[in-house]
């Protein structure tokens, strides 16, 4: 392994490895108890299948050349194989690239482990180190390319091997940009947020880990779960506007589950509540109660969750869905896996253990939800592109968006609209602090 000391040698490395089409790239930040998205890369490992191998310094300790100023002939490099696709787009990386982790997923259904890579160099300066900045910027680089080896033990005959299906390409091409650019807009703090030790500059930063088994995202960074902040500890009074004149918007999908059901199966739910739709089955009448509404949403929901009971089968809509769990189901056992049928992922048997009809169901029906929102996504952020305005934080079926009060009526009616695009209405909330939004109409 080359440990690469001045430009003309990088740049002949380079040249090197420009016909080669498995290539593969492992950046290393500089803290690793740090968010990559106020992060550096301390240095960055390289090895194509015509065995160059090198590690260019980027701040270390141990460099005798500068290479900062050059750190973008690695980062514009295209279709490479980057062992965190998501890392690297925060680091300012080019988009066109394969990510390492999503495809181990593809391969093997299962979630990416990288903590058996770690060196006893690492283990021993992260556990005696603990409060010091930056410190694989002192981590030997032979003990970082020694790291990175054992990454590409595993990763190059995946990578050789590798069959990038159309599925995976959409995948990789979506899920990386998304969750990079939601995690690097940070949400805004005040000093009652209870770690100290993960603000920084009044900011946190969530995580999202999306290599689970349904596809659905997790969010959790350093002890702190994004995704399951309580209404009522005092948790969320803590996040409010980055903006001295903004406030925090929710937008919500009313029955997100029931409408996405409906979308898979080709029923037509009519305009306005589902809720009160069903309820109308349930109890025989045409204006429900307050009570009778909420056990409406009760019913739907164990019945969607829990299985169809006989007796329901008689209301179009579950008869349609009690057809479409048990097709899943023959499918299932008889060729041994499904495919989501947006993004066509394969749920296979050889990874999803002790499987039932309804658990099948479920799965699918997250998968669908993320699939689903993430294109949503996508198309939120395109159009936030040149505002101050940004989504930052999406858990299932709620967004939460920071927004500049001058920004607000040109924009939020737009966010709305793509958002509701194939009948998904949404409720909105506006407040000042997380723990404190109203109900507005847009």
């Amino acid at each position: 392994m080359i440990i690469v000391d001045d430009l003309d040698e990088l740049d002949s490395l380079l040249q090197g490895i420009k016909t080669d089409d498995s290539i593969l790239v492992v950046p290393i930040l500089s803290d690793h108890q740090l968010h990559p998205s106020i992060n550096k890369i301390s240095c960055i490992y390289v090895y194509s299948s015509n065995e160059i191998e090198f590690i260019v310094p980027i701040h270390h300790t141990e460099q005798i050349t500068g290479f900062s100023e050059h750190l973008h002939k690695l980062l514009d490099l295209e279709s490479i194989f980057v062992h965190d696709k998501k890392l690297w787009l925060q680091m300012g990386g080019n988009d066109n690239v394969f990510d390492v982790k999503t495809l181990w997923w593809y391969t093997y259904g299962e979630s990416y482990n990288e903590s058996h890579y770690y060196t006893t160099a690492h283990q021993f300066y992260w556990r005696r180190h603990t409060n010091l900045q930056h410190i694989n910027t002192i981590i030997p680089l032979m003990n970082h390319g020694a790291m990175c080896q054992k990454i590409r033990k595993y990763a190059m005959p995946m990578i050789i091997n590798s069959k990038l299906t159309k599925s995976y390409k959409q995948f990789n091409s979506l899920y990386p940009k998304v969750f990079a650019q939601i995690e690097s807009n940070g949400l805004q703090v005040d000093n009652s947020f209870k770690m100290d030790n993960l603000i920084t500059d009044g900011r946190v930063y969530s995580q999202y880990h999306y290599h689970t088994t349904t596809g659905r995202p997790s969010n959790a960074y350093r002890g702190f779960n994004f995704a399951a902040m309580n209404k009522e500890d005092g948790t969320r009074d803590a996040f409010h506007s980055r903006f001295d004149n903004g406030a925090l918007i929710e937008m919500d999908f009313d029955a997100y589950h029931v409408r996405l059901i409906a979308r898979i199966i080709g029923y037509d739910l009519p305009d306005g509540s589902v809720h009160n739709y069903f309820g109308k089955f349930y109890f025989g009448v045409d204006t429900l109660s307050k009570e009778q509404y909420e056990q409406s949403k009760q019913v739907t929901f164990r019945l969607l969750y829990g299985g169809i009971d006989k007796e329901f089968l008689e209301i179009p809509f579950f008869k349609q869905v009690n057809d479409y769990v048990w097709e899943l189901w023959n499918k299932w056992k008889s060729v041994g896996y499904v495919k989501t049928p947006i993004n066509q992922r394969v749920l296979s048997n050889e990874n999803l253990k002790e499987m039932n009809k309804n658990k099948l169901f479920n799965y699918l029906l997250q998968a669908v939800e993320t699939e689903f929102s993430v294109k949503k996504l996508y198309e939120i952020q395109q159009l936030l592109e040149k505002t101050k305005t940004c989504l930052i934080l999406y858990t299932y079926d709620s967004l939460l968006f920071d927004i500049p009060v001058t920004e607000a009526k040109i924009i939020l009616p737009k966010i709305k609209q793509v958002l509701e695009t194939g009948k998904f209405p949404v409720k909105c909330k506006v407040g000042n602090i997380y723990s404190k939004m109203n109900d507005i109409k847009l």
